[in-house]
């Protein structure tokens, strides 16, 4: 099973992506966090679908 299927493994990466934008602004943190999680979510939903 990939990272990315792994909530454990998954937080910890969002966790790190946090962690490397600390000093830019909230709203800018947000986009960057939405971006990723997108991302996460549409390798997800890639994986489902190859699994069929």
């Amino acid at each position: 099973m990939p990272w990315y299927m792994n909530p454990a493994k998954t937080c910890k990466v969002l966790n790190r992506i946090a962690n490397r934008y600390q000093c830019i602004p909230l709203h800018d943190l947000k986009s960057v966090m939405d971006r990723a999680t997108q991302l996460i979510w549409s390798k997800q939903e890639s994986y489902h679908q190859n699994r069929r």
